[in-house]
């Protein structure tokens, strides 16, 4: 077997987006623009997107699970899960849409993508649907915003990720959100949106048009907990991503994640985690 270098990478800035190649050629250790293979026994800390365009390639090559992927599938790589993917040996060249980044909230929701058994989660659609052309389309446009000289180009280009990922979405076997009481998945995206607010149920119950009892209820029957208790999680997960991806003080990042104070997140953040955001934040990085 050919011993493989891992791939470069540098960290992105909310958003790096590009069309990668892949030709038979030059660098099957990971410096050529034009290798066959990625390989990061790592991952990166953020996340990764890859939309096959043309032609098959291989994720985990080497692995016994080893799964094939063409142009209708696309594969997502959470934080720090190994990257490993190769142009599949019967092509001479191939093509992918690739996206790394540190998703926005509103993201979320569409990150729960159904886990494959070599790990990534991979989704497929059908390639003479309309589905694919939007998917392309969406692509195209966020390689664009970012190589333009627009004003707020990346906030442009998350958009536009965002566009693709909500897209992809639509093929999810499980489908989360279409499941739920339409109301519940409306108070869902109140809520992912609005995170960083003070949120109370009552204020959540009236985007629905029901009042905070009943809301209460329909909302602990669909999603299995209760309004209050999903917010705190969703502002934990948040919390937990900053402190191992940012140095952003603990202070900074409670604002940011829609708690009162930074004393009363220290104390639920122990509560929940048995360990202090500092201390988790030292344990994540080492």
């Amino acid at each position: 077997m050919m011993q493989y270098t891992p791939t470069p990478y540098e960290s992105a800035l909310r958003l790096q987006a590009d069309y990668g190649k892949a030709r038979p050629k030059e660098g099957e250790g990971g410096t050529s623009v034009y290798r066959r293979r990625t390989l990061r026994p790592e991952g990166t800390p953020d996340w990764h997107l890859m939309v096959i365009l043309e032609s098959e390639y291989v994720i985990c090559p080497y692995s016994e699970h080893q799964i094939t992927v063409a142009p209708g599938q696309a594969v997502l790589y959470p934080p720090h899960m190994a990257q490993d993917n190769m142009l599949h040996h019967d092509y001479q060249t191939g093509k992918t849409f690739w996206a790394h980044f540190f998703p926005e909230v509103t993201m979320m929701p569409f990150l729960k993508w159904p886990k494959s058994k070599v790990g990534p989660g991979i989704l497929k659609w059908d390639v003479d649907g309309v589905l694919h052309h939007k998917i392309q389309e969406a692509c195209g446009r966020c390689v664009a915003y970012l190589e333009s000289d627009y004003d707020r180009r990346r906030s442009l280009a998350l958009l536009a990720l965002e566009e693709i990922l909500r897209l992809i979405y639509q093929v999810h076997p499980g489908k989360d959100l279409k499941r739920l009481d339409d109301r519940v998945a409306l108070a869902l995206q109140y809520m992912a949106e609005n995170i960083r607010e003070p949120l109370k149920i009552k204020h959540v119950a009236g985007v629905t048009g029901l009042s905070a009892s009943r809301f209460s209820h329909i909302f602990s029957d669909n999603m299995k907990c209760g309004v209050m208790e999903y917010i705190e999680n969703q502002r934990m997960n948040m919390a937990c991503s900053m402190l191992t991806h940012t140095e952003l003080p603990v202070s900074v990042i409670s604002g940011k994640c829609g708690f009162s104070s930074a004393d009363y997140f220290a104390k639920r953040f122990r509560k929940l985690n048995d360990l202090s955001p500092s201390e988790y934040r030292q344990q994540s990085t080492e």
